[in-house]
Formats: structure tokens, C-alpha cells, sequence
């Protein structure tokens, strides 16, 4: 290994180190109370270290959501493609979301975090930008699955996949939300979520007047 590969990797580390050490942090701490001056001295690091992988605090939130987008969207895709018809494609894909809820929820919860920081120009606009592709990609599977039942006639004619996935997207997070601020109880999600995609598949059965 030469001198530049060696350098790389050591960057490398040190970066996935950081990020590491800052999600045990803030997610056992809060993101509001904890500072870069806290994750450079659980690492040992100095605060010069940090800025030289990261801007800023909320550059590193970012950065944790960026990676477990990419969870999201692999777990997605798997589900999407392992379904025999539109409908058991649609039902893996809202399981497998369900699913990354329940097994990640604090990098969930990232997902709705990160519209509300206040501090947003900390955040590189190419980061943020990355961030916004990622989470389209995710609502695009499910567009993408609607799409194919357009096309085998499995979707009623005159529904746009747009709309359907949007809806979906949109009943998946507000039931999810539901649970997150406690006004349902947890046994009741998976219940409530059969329900809504039912109507959501009753509707693409039917044809739009």
C-alpha cells in the first residue's frame, strides 16, 4: 500500500469514527445538547481534527442520515423486486419502510430532523442536495412500482404514479408519526397501516371517474 492509499484510509477512519462516536452521542444525549466540543473529547480528538472532516455539527447529522438513506433505499429496492404483482410489491416495500422504522428509529426520526434544523446553511448545499435525491429515490421506488402496474393494467387506467406514491409516502410517515408522538399506541400501527394500504390498493383496483 503507498503512501496516498495509506493516507486515505486513515482519513477514512478517522471520519467513520467521528461519525460513529457522535450518533452514540446523540442519540443517547439529544442532537440539541450535544457540541463538537463533546465528540472531539469522547474520541480524544482536538476540535482542529473535527473541522478537518466536518464543518459543523449539523454537517455531521447530515452525514448520518446520508449513510442510513442508503439503507432505506437498498432495504426498498430488495423488497420492491422480490413481489410477484403490483400488490404484494407494494405491501413488501411499506414492510420493509415499517421495518426500518422500527429497527432504526433514531435514524429515522433524522429523516424529519433534518427539515427543521435551524441552522441549515451549516449543512454543504451538495450534502443537502444529496440528502433531497436520496429520499426522492425512496418515494420513487414505490412510483416505480406503480408504474409497472400501469403498464401489466394491474392500476386502473388515469391514476398517476406520482400521486399513488405520494399518497402512500404520505400515509406511511403521518400513521408512523402517529405512533412517534404517542397517539396511538405501537400494537396499533401495523393495524392502522393494513388499513390504509387496502384503501390504497382498492383505490388502483378501481378505475379513476
Amino acid at each position: 500500500m503507498g503512501i496516498r492509499e495509506r493516507k486515505e484510509r486513515e482519513v477514512e477512519t478517522r471520519r467513520k469514527l467521528i461519525l460513529t462516536t457522535a450518533t452514540d452521542l446523540f442519540f443517547r444525549n439529544g442532537f440539541s445538547r450535544v457540541t463538537l466540543d463533546d465528540i472531539a473529547s469522547a474520541i480524544e480528538f482536538s476540535k482542529g481534527t473535527i473541522y478537518n472532516h466536518f464543518s459543523s455539527k449539523e454537517e455531521i447529522i447530515a452525514s448520518i442520515l446520508l449513510e442510513h438513506l442508503n439503507i432505506l433505499l437498498a432495504s426498498l429496492k430488495d423488497a420492491a423486486a422480490a413481489g410477484r404483482d403490483t400488490s404484494e410489491r407494494l405491501q413488501n416495500a411499506t414492510k420493509a419502510y415499517v421495518r426500518f422504522y422500527r429497527e432504526r428509529q433514531e435514524y429515522f426520526r433524522l429523516l424529519f430532523f433534518i427539515d427543521h434544523v435551524s441552522d441549515r446553511e451549516r449543512i454543504p448545499d451538495a450534502l443537502l442536495k444529496d440528502i433531497r435525491l436520496l429520499k426522492l429515490a425512496c418515494l420513487g421506488e414505490l412510483q416505480n412500482i406503480v408504474k409497472a402496474g400501469l403498464r401489466s393494467g394491474e392500476v386502473g387506467s388515469g391514476r398517476s404514479s406520482a400521486q399513488v406514491s405520494l399518497i402512500l409516502w404520505g400515509m406511511l410517515n403521518g400513521i408512523i408519526q402517529l405512533a412517534e408522538s404517542r397517539q396511538i399506541k405501537e400494537e396499533s400501527l401495523d393495524r392502522l397501516i393494513g388499513v390504509g394500504f387496502e384503501i390504497v390498493l382498492d383505490g388502483l383496483k378501481n378505475p379513476a371517474e
